[in-house]
């Protein structure tokens, strides 16, 4: 029997989607490759990186050098770059500042991947969300970084690119852990759940960010939940990540920790399966 197939599903969850680092180690230590990866949001962001031919390690030393401090990051953006500030930033307005999220993934992303999205090594789907539409695109041609940067466009904060006269944000909108687009010709699906929860309160009252953020999670974990139940995957990876807040990108190494219960389980799980496959099991 020939080597059993995977398709890998990676979800959005802003810093939380660190998460995935060590979840990719698993492909990498038992020497597998998936035969199509989709991503949301971050797992956008991240999967393009593996679907191009990056290795986890790879992909834990860059963010880690990008992340490992506030300096550092801007002396890497603005520094050895060459970014313009202003190139970087978009404004809609005078009450409306974002991030342009095409030239963020261009910064994110290293030069060395392939501009377009069919040229990687691994057949790859982008999920963002189409705003004047109402619904879901598939992204699987055409430059990579426009196509991560509508992905990760997040309403009010990254200004997502656009793509026949329509305006995109988040794939999370509509699709926070995209499995069901990874099933087709594969053995085994994996999908990857990093948005979480809404934070304790631990006795305070929250903010209004904090009940406007906790209530996109609580949307994501609905849409989430009813596609599991319509047509779960095989395996769905949670890592405990509720502490960290969407913004603690600067702190990759707390949050690459917290998920390596998450990354034994799913070498575990992953390693049952594909023996069962293999002797002809179930």
């Amino acid at each position: 029997m020939s080597e059993p197939s995977i398709g890998l599903a990676l979800g959005g969850g802003s810093a939380r989607g660190l998460a995935h680092i060590p979840v990719l180690e698993v492909f990498d230590e038992l020497g597998l490759k998936p035969k199509v990866i989709a991503g949301c949001s971050i797992g956008a962001l991240l999967g393009a990186g593996f679907a191009g031919g990056m290795s986890a390690l790879e992909i834990r030393e860059r963010a880690e050098m990008l992340l490992s401090n506030r300096i550092g990051a801007l002396r890497y953006a603005f520094g050895q770059k060459r970014v313009n500030p202003f190139d970087l930033l978009a404004m809609r307005g005078l009450a409306s500042l974002h991030v342009h999220g095409e030239k963020l993934a261009g910064l994110v992303l290293p030069e060395t991947l392939p501009d377009l999205i069919e040229e990687l090594p691994i057949p790859f789907k982008v999920i963002a969300t189409d705003f004047d539409a109402m619904e879901e695109r598939v992204i699987e041609s055409g430059p990579l970084a426009k196509a991560v940067g509508a992905s990760i466009a997040i309403p009010g904060v990254i200004l997502g690119t656009q793509y026949d006269g329509h305006s995109y944000v988040d794939g999370c909108v509509t699709n926070p852990v995209p499995f069901n687009h990874v099933r087709d010709g594969v053995d085994i699906v994996i999908a990857v759940d990093v948005s979480g929860r809404p934070r304790d309160a631990n006795g305070k009252h929250r903010s209004n960010m904090e009940l406007a953020v906790g209530s996109l999670l609580i949307l994501f974990n609905q849409v989430a939940s009813l596609r599991r139940e319509i047509s779960p995957p095989d395996i769905y990876v949670r890592p405990a990540i509720d502490s960290f807040s969407g913004a603690d990108f600067f702190r990759i190494r707390d949050v690459i920790e917290q998920a390596q219960p998450a990354k034994d389980q799913l070498k575990r799980e992953l390693e049952r399966r594909l023996t069962a496959l293999t002797h002809g099991g179930t």
